[in-house]
């Protein structure tokens, strides 16, 4: 079994060349090409596809679309560390604010009772 050389040289792509590739002018029924089959690709000579040829073609199809799957799967879970880093980050500032606004009071009642203790004397 081996993939024809359409599918291994899109499988090569970039994935921003991929997403531009998903964005590409539609056909003339106004829908984008949902296959390889479908973006005119060449059949028997005969103009028939034997059933070993469409059982290949379908293997390749079904391994191209999970090789997609799996390339933004990387992509989603890349943005969820971004994200989850984003928001530890976030949380740690606010903590932050809050400590030091707790430090600040802190310190204002310390002299307010410090005044109190030598007006009393």
């Amino acid at each position: 079994f081996q993939l024809s050389e359409d599918v291994v040289n899109r499988m090569k792509e970039s994935p921003q060349s991929k997403r531009d590739n998903q964005r590409s002018p539609h056909s003339s029924s106004g829908t984008a090409p949902s296959s390889p089959a479908a973006e005119g690709k060449p059949k028997s000579p005969t103009g028939t596809v034997s059933p070993s040829q469409s059982a290949d073609h379908l293997l390749s199809v079904c391994l191209w679309h999970s090789y997609r799957y799996e390339q933004e799967q990387a992509l989603v879970q890349e943005e969820l560390l971004r994200l989850a880093k984003r928001e530890r980050e976030a949380a740690s500032e606010a903590l932050n604010t809050a400590l030091q606004r707790e430090r600040n009071t802190t310190n204002e009642e310390r002299q307010k009772v410090a005044q109190l203790v030598s007006n009393n004397k």
